[in-house]
C-alpha cells in the first residue's frame, strides 16, 4: 500500500530543489562575472597601460596650442583629438595624482606619440623644451598698435592678450612709471617697444613678451644716454618723443639734421616758427589711415599731438624708433635749420627761413604739375 506523503511536505521538498537550483545558478552567474570582469580588465587594463606608457603606438607628431587658464579635461580633449592619447579620463586622472596638472602652461607645443603621460604633461610646463618658438622682427617705426598686430600675425599673442597686459599688468621700469599718460589705452606704451629681433614662445604669454621688449629698451637704453639727456635739458621721454619724430619724418642719414631743426624749433625765443615744430608726422599719428597729404582741417584737429597748433613737443612719442634716431635725438648737428622738405632727386634739402623753403616748395610744385 503506497505511503501518502503529506502535502506541506512535499510543498518543502520542492522549495528545497528550487533552492539549490537558484544556488547553482547564481554560483555559475558569478562565476562569469568574475571572468568576464577579469577578461575586461586584462584588455583595457592592457590598453590604458599602453596608453600610459606609450607602448606600441603608431608615429605621430602633432601641434597642440593651450590656452592660459585652460583646464586639465579640455588639455586632454585636445591630445586626443590630436591623435597623441586614447583615453582622456585616465590622462585627466594620471595628471591629477601625480600633481602635475598645475604645471601646464599656455603655448604651442610639438608633440608626439613616443611621449608616455609624465613625458606629455612635462613637455607641456613652462620649462619645456618642445614648445615651438617664432622669431619676429620689429621694424623702426613702428607704432604700438602695429607692434600688437606683427606678433598676432607671427603666432606669438594675440592682440586682444596683449591689450588686456597693456592696460592692466604692471611694468616696473622708471622711465614708465614717471609717464604721465591714461594707461586704460596700450598707446602709452608708444616708444619703448623697441625695434629688434625676438624669440618668443608660438601663443605664448602677452606679458611675458612685452616684458621682454621692455627690457631690452632698458638695457638699450643706458646710463650714458640718460645722462646725456640731462645735460641737453630733456628728460628720457622727451628724447624718445624727438627720437620717434625723427624716425618718422626720414629714413636716410639726415637724421641729425632733422634732430637739428627740431631742436632749434623747440627754442620759444627762434623767430622762424615760435616754439612750434610743424611736423605732418605728429598730425599723422592722430589720424585712423596715414594719407600722403594733409589737408587745412588735418592741421586744425584739436589734438595734444598737432605740433602745427600747439608748441613744444607732442604728448608723447608718435612710434618706437630704432637706435639711429635716438642716438641722434641725443647728438643732434649744430645748425641754423628750421625747415626741410624731400626733394625730386630722393634727398632731404634744409633750410634757414621760411622763404627759401617756400620757393623749393613751389618749385617742386611746378616740376610735379609739368607734363
Amino acid at each position: 500500500m503506497a505511503q501518502n506523503i503529506p502535502q506541506e511536505q512535499r510543498i518543502r521538498k520542492k522549495r528545497r530543489s528550487k533552492s539549490v537550483a537558484i544556488s547553482l545558478l547564481v554560483a555559475v552567474l558569478y562565476v562569469v562575472c568574475v571572468l568576464s570582469i577579469s577578461f575586461l580588465l586584462a584588455t583595457f587594463g592592457w590598453r590604458w597601460a599602453g596608453d600610459l606608457l606609450a607602448l606600441d603606438k603608431e608615429p605621430r607628431t602633432a601641434s597642440v596650442t593651450i590656452d592660459a587658464g585652460e583646464s586639465v579635461d579640455s588639455v586632454a580633449t585636445k591630445l586626443y583629438n590630436a591623435g597623441l592619447i586614447d583615453y582622456p579620463f585616465l590622462f585627466e586622472t594620471f595628471a591629477g595624482f601625480t600633481n602635475k596638472a598645475e604645471k601646464i602652461s599656455s603655448g604651442t607645443y610639438e608633440l608626439n606619440t613616443n611621449m608616455d603621460y609624465s613625458a606629455l604633461l612635462s613637455n607641456i610646463s613652462a620649462s619645456s623644451k618642445a614648445r615651438e618658438e617664432v622669431v619676429v622682427t620689429i621694424p623702426e617705426g613702428y607704432t604700438v598698435d602695429e607692434v600688437f598686430r606683427l606678433l598676432e600675425a607671427q603666432g606669438a599673442c594675440t592682440v586682444e592678450e596683449l591689450v588686456e597686459s597693456a592696460t592692466h599688468d604692471e611694468f616696473d621700469y622708471s622711465f614708465l612709471n614717471d609717464l604721465e599718460l591714461d594707461r586704460s589705452d596700450p598707446s602709452w606704451l608708444e616708444g619703448y617697444l623697441f625695434p629688434d629681433t625676438y624669440h618668443f614662445y608660438k601663443s605664448g604669454d602677452a606679458k611675458v613678451a612685452l616684458s621682454k621688449i621692455i627690457y631690452n629698451y632698458s638695457v638699450k637704453f643706458d646710463s650714458d644716454m640718460k645722462v646725456r639727456a640731462e645735460r641737453l635739458g630733456y628728460t628720457q621721454n622727451e628724447i624718445m618723443t624727438i627720437a620717434s619724430i625723427i624716425e618718422k619724418e626720414t629714413d636716410g642719414q639726415d637724421q641729425k639734421d632733422i634732430a637739428s631743426v627740431i631742436n632749434n624749433r623747440l627754442n620759444p625765443d627762434n623767430d622762424q616758427t615760435n616754439g612750434r615744430l610743424q611736423m605732418d608726422s605728429t598730425v599723422q599719428y592722430v589720424l585712423e589711415e596715414r594719407k600722403e597729404h594733409l589737408t587745412q582741417s588735418d592741421l586744425e584737429i584739436d589734438s595734444p599731438y598737432n605740433t602745427y597748433r600747439y608748441e613744444g613737443l607732442p604728448a608723447g612719442p608718435i612710434c618706437n624708433p630704432g637706435m639711429a634716431a635716438i642716438e641722434a635725438a641725443l647728438y643732434p648737428n649744430s645748425t641754423n635749420y628750421y625747415y626741410f622738405a624731400l626733394g625730386e632727386d630722393g634727398t632731404t634739402h634744409f633750410f634757414s627761413n621760411y622763404s627759401d623753403f617756400n620757393n623749393f616748395r613751389n618749385g617742386i610744385a611746378v616740376e610735379t604739375e609739368e607734363p
